[in-house]
């Protein structure tokens, strides 16, 4: 097993335990349940926001769910 196979390992794994954690609270995965997303380099200036690809906007878990 490789360097890169152990990472991308880490990194589903790291993945499932966050989908299953926004699913037993009932918000996105992708948003936290914001229902927008922020780039990071305009995080601090709260003027620029998106909504949520995964979710459509609404931060639901079932609507992530229906999306994807």
């Amino acid at each position: 097993m490789g360097i890169m196979q152990v990472f991308d390992d880490w990194i589903e794994k790291k993945r499932e335990k966050r989908i299953a954690f926004a699913e037993s609270q009932g918000t996105c995965p992708e948003c936290q349940g914001r229902g927008f997303t922020m780039l990071g380099s305009e995080m601090y200036t709260l003027h620029s926001y998106y909504d949520c690809g995964g979710c459509n906007g609404s931060g639901s878990y079932s609507d992530w769910v229906e999306t994807n």
